[in-house]
């Protein structure tokens, strides 16, 4: 993927993204943001749009408390022409894939090679923020959709620790104070793989792994 081309089509996630978002219902965006954490009284909270996106990428992408998702609201209004960019996106995204993933090197094509973790596949991912040096060997949890043969990010990524791993798992995980940057994270065990593999086939599994990692910091101070 070309340079312009990953442009074009970053162009049109956020357009189908935002568009999506426009059809999220206020129950739905209330049980994302419980289940996140980020709900006070009788509105979602939060102190930064990192933690408000969070909330987004529920609803548009993989809601929980039995709501549909708003993409698909957005895929049957037919607005994006068939086999315009908006389309393939729009496609892409329906087909999108949650998992945790590593961050490896610059790949020779552009972009960043990554290691799938919950899959042990690797992976060829196109995303401007990933491929900062200070995110090699640091894990990140999302949702990846396949273009052209890539990967692209699409709704939030969040930042994945030691201390998250072990908190997915059902381990005691101490909260460390916000890093200033995100540390590597040490390489699975098979066993612990496996184990997060299980753990993974929860239907509110996004979630769980957005709400661990707010709880440990890595998303900033949360909301009083």
């Amino acid at each position: 993927m070309s340079a312009t081309a990953y442009e074009v089509y970053r162009a049109a996630r956020e357009r189908v993204m935002t568009a999506a978002g426009k059809r999220i219902p206020a129950a739905s965006a209330a049980s994302q943001a419980r289940a996140l954490g980020l709900w006070r009284g009788k509105e979602v909270k939060f102190t930064n749009e990192a933690q408000f996106f969070l909330v987004l990428d529920l609803a548009i992408l993989g809601p929980v408390g039995g709501h549909t998702r708003a993409l698909d609201r957005e895929a049957k209004a037919g607005d994006h022409p068939e086999g315009s960019d908006d389309a393939r996106v729009l496609a892409a995204l329906s087909r999108s894939v949650f998992t945790l993933f590593r961050v490896g090197a610059p790949h020779p094509e552009g972009g960043i090679m990554a290691e799938d973790i919950l899959r042990g596949t690797p992976l060829h991912i196109q995303d401007q923020v990933l491929a900062r040096e200070e995110a090699q060997g640091c894990g990140f949890a999302g949702r990846l959709m396949r273009l052209d043969g890539f990967e692209m990010t699409c709704g939030a990524v969040a930042p994945v620790t030691d201390e998250v791993i072990e908190a997915l798992l059902g381990r005691p995980a101490t909260i460390q104070p916000t890093p200033r940057f995100l540390p590597a994270l040490t390489p699975l065990l098979d066993q612990d793989v496996e184990a997060l593999r299980a753990v993974a086939m929860a239907e509110d599994f996004p979630a769980r792994v957005y709400r661990t990692s707010l709880d440990h910091g890595l998303f900033g101070q949360l909301p009083a």
